[in-house]
C-alpha cells in the first residue's frame, strides 16, 4: 500500500511540473469563445434532451469540432487524457483500438472479434456496435460528448464504463462551408471540406455534403520491409434535413468510407535463444515472455520495427441513419433508425520480429517467419429506437422508450504457427465463426422536482438479449514433413478437426438509475447518483479455456459538484466508486487469438476535477485531473504455467488467483493542461496555444503484473499551436507541433502466441494547416 501511494505521489509530482509549464491545468471539454471574458454556454444531449452542461447530473466532457481540428485530433485514438479517465490505444491491427474509461475497457488487442465493448459509441444518436470506428478519420464533427460511468437506463446496451457520442455537423439554413488542408513532417496529408445550405426557396429542405481524405506515410523504420504505421482514408457523408411544418423534422444521413491502415508492433520479450538464418544465430527456440529483450528502450525510442510479413487492414463501411422528431404539444416523439455494415480484411505479422528460422530436418518448404495471421470479417447491424418525452417545464418530466437491435457477424481467421506441428513444419489453424444477436429493451426515466432547487430522478431499463454462435476449427500442416520411414505429413494435410460449436444464450436484465440533483446556491449544483450497468455474456471466437462467458454487471455510485464561481470560471468535481460482478476481461490464448474470461468481483474508484477559465479577454485555460484506484477483489484467470516455452509447442496454462491485482489500462493519475491567448494584429487575429497531457503507467494484463513486459510506462506529450486568421474567421493558417519532447511509449501491449507485442505512440511532428471558410 505504501509503495502504491508513493508511486502516485511521484506521478502527481511529475504531472504538477508538467502542468506548471502551461500555467494551468485544463479539461478539454470546452467549446468556448472569450468575448467579454465570459464562458460560452455548452448545450449537450447526454440525457436525450438539449440541456446546458451545467444542468446535467452526469460526469461528462465535451470537445467541440473546432477544438478537435485545432488540436490535431484526427481519430478517437488521439483523445487519450483529453477527457479525465479516458484511455485510448493505438491499433495493433484489424481496426481494434479499444477505449477505456475509469479503468474499464474492451478486450485489449481486440482479438476476441465478437466481444462487446463496455464503452458504447454512438454517432448521431445511433449505436455503433463494432470497434471499427476508433481508427477511422473524424471529419465535419460538431462535437464529441464523453460520458463517464454506466449509462444503463438511457443508453442501455454495453455502456457499463461510459459512452462516447459523436455528433456530426447538421445542415444549415444559410449557405456555408469550409475547406481544410494539412501536411505534416511525417508525410501525412489530409484534406477535408463541407458545403451546407438550403435546397429549396422556403428552407424546408436543407442539405450538407462533407468529405475527407488522408494519406499517411507512417513513422518509424522497418528493417525487414515497407514503412509501417501509415495508410489512407476516404470518407463522404450527405445529410438532409426535411422540416415541412413547425414541430416536424426528419434528418437523413448517409455515409460511406474506405480505409487502409498499416500498423506496426514491436516484440517486447527476450527472443535471443531463437535460431535465425538472417543473423546466423543458433538457439533452442525457447522464448521468455516475461523477460524484456535486450535494448528494448533504445528500440522503442528509435521506433525500430522488424516485420517481414505484410501487416495491414482494409475496411469498407456504409451507414444510413434516419432521425425523426415530432412535437405533440408539450411532448416530443423521437425515432432513430440505423443500418450499418463493415467488411474488413487484413494480414498481420504476429511475432513482431524479422526472425527467419532455419528449416527443420526433413521439412520441405520455407519457414520464413515465426507466426502470422490473416482474417476476413463481415458485420451488419440494424437498430431502431423510439422515445416519447415530456418537456422540462412542469414539476414532473418523463421519458419512455424502446430499443431494438440486431447484428450479424461472420469471420474467417487463419493463424499460422510456423514452427508447430509434426517435424516443426508449421500449422495453420482456421476458425470459421459467426454470431447473430438480437436485443430488445424498454425503458423509462422520471424526474420529480421536489422544490425549486431539488430534483429526484429515477429510471428502469428492461433488456432481453439473444445470441446464436457457430464455430468450426481445423488445423492443417503448412509444409510437408517427410522423415525416414513410411510416415509422411503432406503440405495441407488435415491434422485436427475440432467438434463444431452451436450454442445460444438468452438472458434478461433490469438496470436502475437514481439521481438526486440539488442547486445548493446560485452557480453551485451538486448531484448524487446510483447507476447499474449490464453487458451481456457471449462466446469466444478462438474458444480458449471456455468458449462461453457470463454477463457482466456493475453498480456505480457517484457524487459531483458543478460550480460557476464567476462568469469566467467554472470548476467541476466528481468522486465515484464502482463494484463489478463477473467482470469480463481478456486473456491471451497461447496458440493464437484472445479469449474472454470473467472475474468474480472488481472495484474502481477515483476523483476527477475539471476547470474552465477566461480570466482576461483573449486568455483562456482548461484543465482536468483524474485520480484512479482499481483492484480485483476476487477471481482467477488462466495464465502461462511456466516462465518460458519452446516455439511451436502449446505452452501449458494454469488458473491463477489475481485477487489484489489492478485492472488494465487504469493509470493512477491523468492530467490535461491547456492555455491559449488570442490577440488582434491589425485586421487579423493571432493565437498561441500550449497544451500538455500526462498519464501514469498502466498494466496490459491482469496476470503476471510483476513482469515489466506487459506494462506501459508513464508518458507525457506537449503540443504547441500558432495560428493567424482573419477577424471574420474567413481563413486561417496554423502551425501545430505535436509531442514536442518526442516522448515514446507503448500505448497497447497484447499477446500473440503468448508473447507481448506493443504498438507505439506517434513521434514528434510538425503540421501546417490551412483553412478557408465561407
Amino acid at each position: 500500500m505504501l509503495q502504491r501511494t508513493t508511486s502516485r505521489l511521484r506521478d502527481l509530482g511529475s504531472a504538477t511540473t508538467l502542468c506548471g509549464s502551461v500555467l494551468a491545468c485544463s479539461v478539454p471539454s470546452s467549446a468556448q469563445v472569450h468575448d467579454d471574458e465570459i464562458l460560452r454556454e455548452i448545450i449537450v444531449t447526454a440525457q436525450h434532451r438539449e440541456q446546458r452542461l451545467e444542468d446535467v447530473p452526469i460526469a461528462m466532457s465535451v470537445l467541440s469540432g473546432d477544438e478537435l481540428a485545432q488540436t490535431g485530433v484526427h481519430t478517437l485514438q488521439d483523445l487519450g487524457a483529453r477527457a479525465p479517465g479516458l484511455v485510448v490505444t493505438n491499433s495493433v491491427n484489424y481496426g481494434f483500438a479499444p477505449l477505456s474509461i475509469r479503468g474499464v475497457g474492451g478486450a485489449n488487442g481486440g482479438g476476441n472479434i465478437f466481444a462487446d465493448e463496455p464503452v458504447a459509441v454512438y454517432q448521431d444518436g445511433a449505436f455503433v456496435a463494432r470497434l471499427r470506428m476508433s481508427t477511422l478519420d473524424l471529419f465535419d464533427v460538431d462535437r464529441i460528448e464523453v460520458l463517464r460511468g454506466p449509462q444503463g437506463v438511457l443508453f442501455g446496451r454495453n455502456s457499463t464504463a461510459g459512452a462516447v457520442m459523436i455528433h456530426t455537423a447538421a445542415p444549415t439554413e444559410d449557405l456555408s462551408g469550409f475547406v481544410r488542408a494539412s501536411a505534416s513532417s511525417l508525410e501525412s496529408f489530409r484534406l477535408q471540406g463541407a458545403v451546407s445550405g438550403p435546397f429549396d426557396d422556403e428552407d424546408r429542405i436543407l442539405v450538407r455534403l462533407a468529405a475527407s481524405g488522408s494519406l499517411r506515410d507512417g513513422f518509424g523504420s522497418n528493417v525487414a520491409g515497407e514503412r509501417l504505421n501509415g495508410g489512407r482514408d476516404a470518407r463522404a457523408r450527405i445529410s438532409l434535413r426535411f422540416a415541412p411544418d413547425a414541430g416536424v423534422r426528419l434528418d437523413l444521413t448517409g455515409e460511406i468510407g474506405r480505409s487502409r491502415n498499416e500498423p506496426g508492433t514491436i516484440a517486447i520479450a527476450d527472443l535471443s535463444d531463437v535460431s535465425d538464418e538472417n543473423t546466423g544465430a543458433s538457439g533452442r527456440n525457447v522464448v521468455y515472455p516475461f523477460v524484456p529483450r535486450q535494448g528494448l528502450q533504445d528500440i522503442l525510442e528509435a521506433g525500430r520495427f522488424a516485420l517481414n510479413r505484410p501487416t495491414f487492414t482494409e475496411l469498407r463501411g456504409n451507414s444510413l441513419t434516419a432521425r425523426g422528431e415530432l412535437e405533440l404539444g408539450d411532448q416530443t416523439l423521437v425515432s432513430i433508425t440505423n443500418y450499418r455494415d463493415w467488411r474488413l480484411s487484413g494480414m498481420q505479422d504476429s511475432d513482431g520480429t524479422a526472425i527467419d528460422p532455419p528449416e527443420p530436418m526433413f521439412v520441405q518448404g520455407e519457414i520464413g517467419n515465426l507466426g502470422d495471421n490473416a482474417a476476413v470479417l463481415r458485420d451488419s447491424q440494424y437498430s431502431q429506437e423510439l422515445r416519447l418525452a415530456s418537456d422540462l417545464s412542469g414539476r414532473f418530466s418523463w421519458m419512455i422508450g424502446g430499443f431494438y437491435f440486431q447484428e450479424t457477424n461472420r469471420a474467417e481467421v487463419a493463424i499460422n504457427n510456423r514452427l508447430a506441428g509434426p517435424g516443426g513444419g508449421g500449422t495453420v489453424a482456421t476458425f470459421r465463426t459467426s454470431q447473430k444477436t438480437r436485443s430488445l429493451a424498454g425503458f423509462f426515466d422520471l424526474t420529480f422536482r421536489l422544490t425549486e432547487a431539488l430534483s429526484l430522478s429515477g429510471g428502469l431499463r428492461y433488456t432481453n438479449e439473444r445470441k446464436h454462435f457457430l464455430n468450426s476449427l481445423t488445423v492443417a500442416q503448412i509444409n510437408a514433413f517427410d522423415p525416414p520411414g513410411d510416415t509422411v505429413f503432406a503440405a495441407g494435410q488435415l491434422l485436427v478437426r475440432a467438434p463444431d460449436l452451436d450454442r445460444s444464450r438468452d438472458e434478461t436484465n433490469l438496470s436502475h438509475r437514481l439521481v438526486l440533483d440539488w442547486e445548493l446556491a446560485e452557480g453551485v449544483r451538486g448531484f448524487a447518483s446510483y447507476n447499474s450497468g449490464f453487458k451481456s455474456g457471449g462466446f469466444n471466437a478462438f474458444r480458449g479455456i471456455d468458449p462461453e462467458f457470463a454477463s457482466e454487471h456493475n453498480d456505480a455510485f457517484e457524487i459531483g459538484l458543478r460550480t460557476e464561481i464567476a462568469p469566467w470560471l467554472q470548476v467541476d468535481l466528481t468522486a465515484f466508486r464502482y463494484a463489478y460482478r463477473n467482470m469480463q476481461v481478456r486473456t491471451p490464448v497461447p496458440t493464437g487469438g484472445v479469449g474472454i474470461e470473467t472475474l468474480a468481483r472488481a472495484r474502481s474508484q477515483g476523483l476527477e476535477v475539471e476547470l474552465r477559465a477566461v480570466p482576461l479577454s483573449g486568455l483562456s485555460f482548461d484543465a482536468s485531473l483524474a485520480l484512479l484506484d482499481t483492484s480485483i477483489r476476487e477471481g482467477t484467470l488462466s495464465a502461462l504455467r511456466e516462465d518460458s516455452f519452446a516455439l511451436g509447442t502449446a505452452p501449458p496454462v494454469t488458473q491463477v488467483d489475481v485477487s489484489g491485482n489492478e485492472l488494465t489500462r487504469a493509470p493512477h493519475l491523468q492530467v490535461f493542461a491547456s492555455g491559449e491567448y488570442r490577440w488582434a494584429v491589425g485586421d487579423l487575429r493571432a493565437s498561441a496555444r500550449l497544451a500538455a497531457r500526462y498519464q501514469g503507467s498502466v498494466h496490459f494484463l491482469e496476470t503476471n503484473q510483476e513482469s515489466p513486459t506487459f506494462r506501459g510506462g508513464a508518458w507525457h506529450e506537449i503540443d504547441l499551436r500558432l495560428a493567424l486568421e482573419h477577424l471574420d474567421s474567413e481563413w486561417e493558417v496554423a502551425l501545430l507541433g505535436r509531442n514536442l519532447t518526442d516522448s515514446r511509449t507503448f500505448t497497447q501491449i497484447t499477446a500473440f502466441f503468448g508473447l507481448p507485442n506493443g504498438a507505439l505512440n506517434t513521434p514528434r511532428s510538425v503540421e501546417l494547416a490551412l483553412a478557408r471558410r465561407f
